[in-house]
């Protein structure tokens, strides 16, 4: 009796706990891969005004530096594939309300200082994970080019 008692007590320990980890892997902090995103679309959208300018190099400059600051963060962390997901909307969200601001001749300073401190953001982030940057680089090269790729040709299309 005694023995089945302690099984009990220890049963509803164990389940308790397990619930607690799992509910806690469902709200994962996703600030910073989210503020990451955001930043990340923002140069992108920074980089297509270039873009639309004539100016394709300054493009893909913004295109390597968001994409491998976002998948330094996106392949480090420990996010669900819902959490990126979201995170992947926040990017191009970011993205299209640089274009939409430019495209409706509403760009004004405040943007332009969301962009700088964007900039600022993803180079902290490219430092901090420089060692993950140079080891992956290689594996991240198509889907960063198909990514580039797929975005001129969006902008092309408009």
């Amino acid at each position: 009796m005694v023995v089945n008692i302690m099984f009990n007590k220890y049963k509803s320990i164990v389940i308790m706990s397990a619930f607690i980890f799992w509910n806690s892997n469902l709200n994962a902090d996703t600030t910073k891969i989210d503020n990451i995103a955001a930043c990340a679309g923002v140069v992108l959208g920074n980089g297509a005004i270039d873009f639309f300018m004539g100016d394709e190099l300054s493009f893909d400059d913004a295109a390597d530096i968001a994409y491998s600051a976002y998948l330094s963060e996106v392949l480090n962390g420990d996010y669900s594939q819902e959490d990126i997901k979201i995170a992947d909307q926040i990017l191009g969200g970011n993205l299209d309300k640089v274009i939409a601001a430019y495209n409706s001749e509403t760009f004004d300073n405040e943007l332009y200082e969301e962009i700088v401190s964007c900039y600022r953001l993803l180079s902290l982030q490219l430092l901090e994970n420089a060692q993950i940057i140079i080891k992956n680089q290689e594996n991240w090269k198509e889907l960063k080019n198909n990514s580039t790729e797929t975005i001129k040709r969006f902008l092309r299309a408009g």
